[in-house]
This record gives structure tokens, sequence and C-alpha cells, in this order.
């Protein structure tokens, strides 16, 4: 079985952040959304997986995932010309996929459970295609399912009156029968070409589709307060005390704390969950619960907690507390006051905010 992420989105609800880099690429506890996804397929057995990406950022993506580095797996890039929909986009690595089943994932979301479930219910059963669905309070917003008792009977993508509350979650399994299917299609009202049509199109052929009705912790990554959320599930997981840094003797550390290689912390109160990446400095400075900082950042007389501070990022001497924040790579945020007022920040890559003192 093969794997396919699809990686072409546009990422227009977190610019400024993705106008210099595609929203997959974006981090969650300092690894980019993507990687959850291969690292599920990876543990599912799947080690030739194609990556379907825009053309204008192939390049961020090869440097990304640096020839299946450190999966030790096949990746392949796949350009969609257009951003034509999701069925497109799986049109267009028909040429990979070839005649071989294969489980599809969004790259957007991230799903924290394994896969390994619905693909042996795929084969067991001989489906010809497998969605799995979550339920969700705005179903208005995602492809929806309507099922009659376990039997998939209809799927429509983002209904004014859904059918049902269980949304598709971002993860699929097909037979080449898919591509007949997509084959088949016209645009949607939104000019696109919808999975869930071609999906569709298979129940009224009679094939067989089933849903797998999914347990796991999901979330669609599209918004700048989905990728904090996603932050904070993960850093909830950490356990225990990982200094490979230097802490000095005046700085209070909490943990769990994840702390990188020549990374120095200096009259500092850490307090976990946190994971601060390498070659940072944090000097008299607070890092609250929930934070994650990438390699390279600097902190200096400020106040940072529930946020994501990418690399490169400068916070020197912020006047208020950083909460619920996406400081992007590069970006320097500067003031001259104490705090503790608060602010609410989303600072886009290479971007500078100086604060009044």
């Amino acid at each position: 079985m093969k794997g396919l992420l699809l990686c072409a989105g546009r990422g227009s609800r977190l610019r400024p952040l993705t106008f210099s880099r595609p929203k997959h690429l974006l981090p969650v506890m300092n690894k980019p959304v993507l990687f959850y996804g291969i690292e599920s397929m990876v543990r599912a057995g799947i080690a030739d997986i194609a990556v379907v990406v825009p053309p204008g950022y192939r390049k961020s993506f090869d440097e990304a995932l640096r020839g299946g580095a450190p999966w030790n797996i096949k990746i392949t890039l796949v350009e969609q010309p257009e951003p034509l929909g999701l069925a497109d986009a799986v049109r267009v690595a028909e040429d990979y996929v070839g005649g071989d089943d294969f489980l599809l994932y969004l790259g957007d979301n991230v799903i924290d459970g394994p896969l390994s479930p619905l693909i042996e219910r795929f084969r067991l059963e001989r489906l010809e295609g497998l969605v799995s669905v979550s339920p969700v309070d705005r179903p208005e917003q995602f492809g929806v399912v309507q099922l009659d008792g376990d039997r998939l009977v209809r799927v429509v993508e983002k209904p004014k009156h859904p059918p049902s509350n269980l949304a598709i979650n971002g993860v699929y399994l097909f037979r080449a029968s898919i591509f007949r299917a997509i084959a088949g299609l016209r645009p949607s009202a939104r000019g696109e070409y919808e999975l869930t049509d071609a999906i569709q199109k298979l129940v009224e052929d009679g094939r067989q589709v089933g849903v797998f009705r999914s347990p796991y912790w999901w979330k669609d990554t599209g918004q700048p307060k989905d990728l904090i959320l996603c932050n904070q599930h993960f850093l909830r997981r950490l356990e225990g005390l990982r200094v490979k840094g230097d802490i000095d003797a005046r700085s209070n550390v909490t943990s769990p704390v994840v702390v990188g290689e020549n990374t120095v912390i200096i009259d500092s109160v850490i307090r976990g969950p946190v994971v601060i990446g390498r070659g940072c400095r944090i000097e008299n400075s607070y890092i609250g619960p929930y934070t994650a900082i990438a390699d390279h950042a600097v902190v200096r007389g400020s106040e940072v907690e529930n946020s994501i501070v990418m690399e490169h990022a400068v916070l020197d001497n912020v006047p208020t507390r950083i909460d619920e924040s996406l400081i992007g790579a590069d970006a320097r945020v500067i003031g001259q006051s104490q705090p503790p007022k608060r602010a609410r920040l989303w600072v886009g890559d290479h971007s500078q905010m100086h604060l009044p003192r």
C-alpha cells in the first residue's frame, strides 16, 4: 500500500505566516504539521509516500523532507499546477499510485491515533474505499456522511443542512477505482473538483465504501487557534526534564521541559510543559506552560506562554505577556517596559514589531 499526502492548499486563513511557507510546514511542538501524518503512515508500515504540492512551494517541501530522512522511506513530490480541489489533487497523483491501493491523508490535519485499524478493515472487508469520520459541532464546515446503520449512503461537501454530525477527518483509503470516479466529475459550485463527489459516485455505482468511526483526537490546523490547540495537545505528553543545553543556578525550571543543544537559559523561570529548541538564548524571562520555542530563538526580558515561537525569532523586553500567539520565523518583537499587560499576536515571518515604552 502506498501513501498520499495532499499539501496543495493556499493556507489563506494562516496569513501572513503562509506568505513565506506552506501551512503544512508550520510547526507544532517544533515539528512541521506534515511530519505527523508521515510518521503515522510509517508506523502503519507504509514506506512509499507521495506528497502533492503547489509548484511555488516545491523547494520548501523538498528541503523539509530531504529525500525521506529521518524515516528512511521513499518520498515523491507531485505537483498540482492549479488549486482545483481535493479530487484534482488525487488525480495528479494517478501515475504515482498506478494500480496500487493507497491511504490518503490531508497534510494539514493531525490525527493522534494509529492508522493500522483502518488499513486492516479496508483489507479484510475488501472495500473499494474507506473514510474516517469524527463527530463535530459544526458539520457544515466539513465533508459530511449520511449513514443507514453502518452503511454509507451519501457524502456531501460543506452542506448548508448537514445530514449528520459525522465529518470526514482527513483520512481515506482507496483502490484505483477512485480515479475512474474522479475522471467523470464536473466542478462544484465552488469551482473545485470535490473528493466527496467522487466518493458519492463510488456509492452510486454499488461499490463498497466503509466508514470508520474514529475514536482519536483530531485537529484541522487551518487557523492560528488550531495550531495553538494542537501544540497544547502534544505538549501535554511531555514527561520529565531533558536538558542538553545550559541552565544557570539563578534559573527555576519546573518539568516537563525539553531543552535543546547549545541553548542557554539565564536568570529565567521555565514552567512546563515547554519545548525549547537548539541554539536558543533565554535570559531574564518567563516561559510559561504550553510554549514551544524553535531553534535559534532569543527571548530576553520577556514573558510568553501558551504560544509558538518559530526559528530565529527575537522577543526583546516586550512590555506585556505574550499569550496564545504565533511568532513567525525571523520576527522581532521589541519593547522596553515591564510586564504584566497581555498581548495577543499573530506575527508573520520576517516582520518586526516595536512596542511603546
